[in-house]
Order: structure tokens, then sequence, then C-alpha cells
């Protein structure tokens, strides 16, 4: 109820503000239709992982069931910290990074089931980043038509995800709020908030994922910088000031109380910086990522598919071609060998 009075606030303040500004339409418009397609790929892609979650009467083993005792031990001790001592017998509490726990454990008040709170929840979740990757790409490109086009491949690319749950299922999906966020600073300014706390909480998840964001936000930061030709502080400041929110929220403290190697050697860090192990415990090769598999593994399905992984690579060339006189005359094979990379 506390989070459900939180959200409301503003908006109920709003429509008392602008009630006599607010008009009914009933014109439906092609931006809408793009919108019904999208939500239709949503109740698909949430039928999916729901009906697939709750067909057994299970969770699968390792990360569902740990994260359950994490889960049950946030919602009745209301705190993520664990004295140091009796802090490795839950895995995903301290020091690992706590925010799905957290968020779960909160969202536990609402069945007295913790098995359908994780099987919901995370299929839902999982299923809303269809809509969110929408709306970041179509504020990218700013095309509806090349929006709908993306999420569609999204949807249908079978490595994205499962209704396995594990700490990914968040991280993920937080990708496409954050850099929405960040690209509606250019709009207004007060956008520096928002995308700070979703930052902030990206990089407070998963080791792993929230590790695989910040590459991704700095070669965005830099990529961006570079064909602005000016350095862009809003942005910077952006992500600065959600790297500082996780580290006062939670890898200070952390650090503090594990030092570095601790910290590393708890959350599993050391044991793959160098590796290229994937996260069923296996090294990935080329055709991994190519050829989409009959069979999933445990915790995700393997594969692109064949269809998006010749489309990627005719669009890069396409790409080539048509900007070749821009790249020439403004010397972008920088820009071109990042993309490549």
């Amino acid at each position: 109820w506390l989070f459900l009075i939180l959200s409301v606030i503003y908006p109920v303040y709003y429509l008392l503000k602008n009630f006599r500004n607010i008009q009914l339409r009933f014109k439906i418009t092609k931006s809408d239709v793009y919108i019904f397609v999208v939500l239709l790929l949503f109740l698909g892609t949430f039928y999916m992982y729901s009906k697939g979650a709750f067909a057994y009467p299970y969770l699968e083993d390792d990360d569902p069931w740990s994260h359950a005792i994490g889960i049950k031990y946030v919602s009745i001790e209301k705190t993520v910290f664990m004295p140091k001592e009796t802090a490795k017998r839950l895995q995903y509490i301290n020091p690992y990074p706590p925010s799905y726990d957290l968020l779960f454990g909160v969202l536990h008040q609402t069945s007295s089931s913790i098995m359908w709170t994780m099987k919901f929840f995370n299929a839902l979740i999982i299923s809303l980043s269809i809509i969110f990757f929408y709306f970041f790409v179509k504020r990218f490109t700013g095309s509806n038509k090349k929006a709908l086009f993306s999420t569609f491949a999204l949807a249908m690319i079978p490595a994205f995800l499962s209704h396995f749950i594990w700490a990914i299922s968040l991280t993920v999906p937080l990708y496409f709020v954050a850099f929405y966020c960040t690209e509606k600073i250019e709009d207004d300014k007060k956008w520096i908030l928002p995308s700070s706390l979703v930052i902030a909480s990206a990089l407070t998840i998963s080791p792993t994922h929230s590790t695989y964001f910040g590459l991704f936000f700095i070669l965005y930061f830099v990529t961006k910088m570079i064909l602005s030709r000016r350095f862009l502080r809003h942005l910077f400041f952006s992500g600065f000031l959600g790297l500082l929110l996780s580290f006062l929220f939670w890898w200070g403290p952390m650090i503090y109380q594990y030092g570095v190697n601790g910290l590393l050697q708890s959350v599993g860090v050391q044991e793959n910086v160098f590796g290229i192990s994937g996260t069923g415990d296996r090294l990935y090769d080329v055709g991994d990522f190519i050829f989409a598999k009959s069979q999933n593994m445990i915790n995700n399905p393997i594969g692109i598919g064949i269809f998006l992984s010749i489309l990627l690579v005719i669009s890069l060339f396409v790409l080539i071609l048509k900007y070749r006189s821009l790249i020439k005359k403004e010397n972008h094979w920088s820009i071109i060998s990042l993309v490549w990379l």
C-alpha cells in the first residue's frame, strides 16, 4: 500500500490540476495501431512465459531456490542485510547485490505463495521488457516502423530470456528503461534524475549483467560524444550519479565489510574474470550464437537464429554503403570499427 500511494500521488495531482483541460479523443492514430501491436506481442510473450512457468509444480534447480530463500528472508525480516558471519548461508543476500530479492520480497505481500509470486512476477517483468524496448527504439530512431520491427525481432529471438527465475530477468529489462531515460535527457534535463535512479538500480541487481550494463553505457556515451563532437555533460552526470548512488547504497558498504578481494570472491567474479564462460557453466562457440537450438538449457534457450544473424550482417553492410560518403568525409572509420567489434 505504501508503494501504491507513492506511485499515484503525482498522477492524481496532475489530473486535479489539469482536469478542465483534459479532452477525451476517440480517433485512432497510426501511432495507436503500433502500440496496440506491441501490446499483443507483450500479451503473447506473457502468456508463453507464465504458461511455461506454471506447467509444473516446482522450481528449477539452483537460482530459483536460492532466490526463494532470499526473498522469503526479505519479506520476513524487512531488510536485505544479514550478519557477515551468517550471510553465506543465503547465496543472494549480502554481499550479492540485493535488488531482485528486495523487489520480490515486497511483491510477496500480494500472495501467500512464494512460488506463485516468483513465477508470476518474473514472467511479467520479462514480458514488460517488450514494451520498454519498443519505446526505447522509437525514441532512439525516431521511427514507429523501425521500433515495431525491432520489437518483433526481439520478441522472436529464442535466446532472449526465458521463464527461468534469476536476477537477470530484472537487469535486462532495465537496460531499455535506462537508455530510454538517458535519450530523453536531450528533451528535458530533468530526466537526469529518473535516469540516474534506473542506472543505480541496474548496477545493483547482478554482478555480471550489471557490469555488462556499465560497458554498454560507456560505449553508448563515447559514441554519442564522438558523433556530437562535444562533451555531453548532462549524460555524463546522469551516469556518474547513478554509479555514485549504487556505490553509496550497496557496493561501498560491502567493500568496507568484506574488502575488495572478499567481495569479488563472494559474488564469484574472480573465478570468471578472464574466462568467456556462459551462464550455463560452459564455453559458448560461434554456432551457439548463430543457430537456435531445439532444446533449451535449464536457464535459457541458446542462439539468436540463422535469419536474424544473416539480417544483422546484411544490415551492417547496408549501413556502410548508405553512409560511405559521410564515413569517408568525416573519417568515421573508428565508429565502424567499434560497431563491428
